[in-house]
Order: C-alpha cells, then structure tokens, then sequence
C-alpha cells in the first residue's frame, strides 16, 4: 500500500498524468482542425502541414506553462 501511495504522489508520476491529459484533450482538438483544413481547402495538405508544425512548437509552450502551474 506504502509503495502504491509513493508511486502517485512521485513528481514523474504526476507530470506524467498531466501531459496525457493534456495530450488527450490538445490531440483531439489538432485532430478536428487538421481535417477541417484539408477538407475545407484546395491546398489543404499544405495548410494542415504548416499547421501541425505550429501546433508542435505551440503545445510545448503551453506545457511548459502548465508545469509550473500544477508544481511539477
């Protein structure tokens, strides 16, 4: 039980917790945009390629401000 409760109060344990939140909800919502994108225009490919790039660079940003926010 002892080990059980170090394991989920460990920061690793929680950070990693966090980032598949994160990844879950932020996945799910570049999964929705990127197609719209490539459906939506003629050079579609082209606009989700940029986009995913962006979305990259972004979403390690916006991690490494949720970090600091939860103590990890």
């Amino acid at each position: 039980m002892q080990l059980i409760k170090n394991l989920i109060e460990h920061k690793f344990f929680k950070t990693f917790i966090l980032f598949s939140i994160f990844r879950a909800i932020y996945g799910a919502a570049v999964l929705i945009i990127s197609y719209f994108l490539t459906t939506s225009y003629e050079d579609g490919l082209l606009f989700t390629i940029l986009f995913l790039i962006f979305s990259f660079l972004f979403s390690r940003l916006i991690f490494k401000k949720l970090k600091p926010r939860f103590n990890l």
